[in-house]
């Protein structure tokens, strides 16, 4: 049984607890932080200017990765396609001398070209020599409308600067691929130059009949 002692001690503790400016906070509650100071903003400043850096730093990695990639698949398209590119100019070639007559022209030899004369160099795939004359031959695996184009405003009179001494003779022109496109066919007839593609063993001439090649 509580003594008289004991319950004035717990009044005066109710009191004390229940008067103003007492709070009993639980423990764990959040306190209120103070405002951020300088250093405190500094800080922040920094931690995020690190981590900037790094993402930058992680995506300038991703970039070149990327990069050498591109250089890569690129080289290796570009080596495909110089080797489709041999593949097509050997089979012509090899087609061409084993004709014994091409467009009225009797052939006397076949072969490629290359020479330089000061800053003018020229690579020519295919050069059909005949008695009455030569024939420039430019060849491609797809021949397209702008390799027609190269070919007329480029190629032959590169070929004809530096080969003056094949030029004494008629020259024609052609152009010759595995697939022809047809603006490049049209684009060539409109130009004066044979064409010639392949049928399984065979190359065939896409000249219409009565066509007279342009002597350049």
């Amino acid at each position: 049984m509580s003594s008289d002692k004991d319950k004035n001690k717990d009044k005066d503790s109710f009191r004390k607890d229940t008067e103003p400016g007492n709070v009993n906070e639980p423990s764990g509650v959040y306190q209120p932080q103070g405002p951020p100071t300088f250093e405190k903003v500094w800080l922040m400043f920094q931690e995020t200017e690190r981590l900037m850096k790094e993402q930058s730093r992680e995506a300038d990695k991703r970039f070149q990765k990327t990069e050498r990639i591109v250089r890569d698949v690129s080289k290796n398209i570009g080596g495909l396609n110089n080797t489709v590119g041999e593949v097509a100019e050997e089979y012509f070639r090899g087609a061409f001398s084993k004709l014994g007559e091409l467009s009225g022209v009797k052939v006397k030899a076949v072969d490629s070209l290359q020479r330089t004369i000061g800053k003018v160099t020229g690579q020519f795939d295919i050069v059909v020599f005949g008695n009455t004359a030569n024939i420039l031959v430019e060849v491609k695996h797809k021949l397209r409308e702008q390799d027609v184009i190269r070919f007329s405003k480029r190629i032959f009179p590169a070929f004809k600067r530096l080969y003056p001494e094949h030029c004494k003779v008629k020259l024609f022109g052609a152009v010759a691929g595995m697939t022809i496109d047809d603006d490049a066919l049209t684009q060539a007839l409109d130009l004066g130059l044979l064409v010639f593609t392949q049928s399984g063993q065979k190359i065939v001439q896409l000249n219409p009949d009565g066509f007279q090649p342009k002597e350049f």
